[in-house]
């Protein structure tokens, strides 16, 4: 295996790279799957749990891993002791930005590093999630073309997969608020105009470019309603995209590989043995649709 590092733009974000290395006792010229993985914490800060766990988990599944780690200004910056009139780094679309970024240099890399540039997958945990619904949903659009300063064909992803992804992230705001929202304002920052709140949104702005999608979700998530997986999914079936949509019923937010692994809480509460089951079927799903070749 290659690890190792590597910053993308100039506000803070990297990348961290989990390469297969072919060996000619089995095939000196395989390619290997790409599996970008997005981690959540509400774009405030990016969470291990859904970093280096994932890319282990897949390395060891075949794929070539790079965790996506977007600029943000980090969880400290939110103790109420901040300035927050300044825009976050973390606020849209730099996000998208730094992702489209990171894949393009993956694509641009593949040749090298022995990796199947028509399987390039990107799963997106939480917030991640929402970031990687922006991805699959703008990635063609002009205006992502002109900031990235790329052909879109190069961040172009193969398949997009969202772990209780938010693709809504920013929630009605109640008549009374006063106390500004730290997720609404790491997301969008000060202008939370109602357009830049319809762009992170994304579940009305789904089109035919959406890639192939999976989806998996709890119906007991009490931080991103299972509504949001199935407007997402609706607008999939009402574009024709092909998809996959699995609900499990138990299960709390930010389950991520559902095991000990990943599990940080003392009452194991983030251990549940129906949704561990989310990674053999996103395999299997990913394999009948032809994005990989690993069975």
């Amino acid at each position: 295996m290659k690890y190792f590092k590597k910053k993308i733009g100039n506000k803070g974000a990297q990348a961290t790279f989990y390469l297969q290395e072919p060996n000619k006792e089995i095939d000196i010229n395989r390619k290997s799957p790409v599996m970008i993985i997005v981690p959540g914490g509400a774009y405030m800060w990016t969470s291990w749990r859904e970093e280096e766990p994932v890319a282990l988990e897949f390395l060891g599944k075949g794929f070539s891993c790079v965790v996506a780690e977007y600029a943000t200004e980090g969880l400290e910056f939110y103790d109420g002791n901040h300035d927050y009139s300044r825009e976050p780094v973390s606020a849209f679309p730099n996000p998208l930005i730094d992702l489209a970024k990171i894949i393009a240099y993956v694509r641009q890399k593949a040749e090298k590093w022995k990796l199947d540039v028509n399987s390039i997958n990107v799963v997106g945990f939480s917030a991640g999630g929402n970031l990687t619904s922006q991805l699959g949903v703008y990635w063609n659009t002009d205006w992502l073309e002109n900031l990235v300063g790329l052909k879109c064909s190069f961040y172009k992803p193969n398949s997009i997969c969202l772990a209780y992804g938010a693709p809504i992230m920013v929630q009605e705001k109640q008549a009374n608020q006063v106390k500004p929202d730290f997720v609404d304002y790491a997301t969008l920052g000060n202008n939370q105009s109602e357009d830049r709140i319809n762009k992170v949104n994304v579940v009305d702005n789904i089109n035919k470019s959406v890639p192939p999608t999976f989806i998996w979700h709890t119906t007991e998530d009490p931080y991103v309603p299972v509504i949001s997986a199935l407007r997402f999914a609706l607008g999939l079936e009402e574009n024709g995209i092909p998809y996959e949509l699995h609900l499990y019923q138990k299960g709390k937010h930010g389950l991520v590989l559902a095991d000990l692994r990943t599990d940080s809480k003392d009452d194991r509460s983030q251990s549940n043995k129906q949704a561990s089951s989310w990674v053999g079927l996103y395999l299997g799903w990913l394999t009948e649709n032809k994005l990989i070749k690993l069975f």
